[in-house]
């Protein structure tokens, strides 16, 4: 998985990683998958050329096939954004209202 490396988040011990590999695929699906339906539409007016409408059938086909086999590794990076999410969460609440034992 190809991910990009950012620095260190306040109180973080590891950097943060963003896998763009399949975000950009996410990106040029919808997007081609956009046009691609945009120009069957049949009350546009700007109608694609038919190999213009392959380009972006295999674009979508691509992107689609690179989202599929990186799945597993966007579940679990969606899963540990959440669990940071969370935890910052808890930490901002726990500042503010300080619970005391004592």
């Amino acid at each position: 998985m190809t991910t990009v490396q950012f620095a260190k988040a306040p109180g973080s011990k590891t950097p943060l990683a963003v896998p763009v590999i399949g975000l950009a695929s996410a990106v040029s699906l919808a997007a081609a998958s956009t046009l691609l339906g945009y120009s069957l539409s049949p009350g546009g007016k700007r109608r694609l050329s038919s190999s213009s409408r392959l380009g972006l059938g295999v674009l979508a086909l691509c992107a689609g096939a690179l989202m599929w086999v990186e799945r597993q590794e966007e579940a679990s990076a969606a899963r540990h954004l959440l669990a940071q999410v969370g935890q910052a969460r808890d930490a901002r609440w726990l500042r503010k209202n300080p619970v005391d034992f004592g």
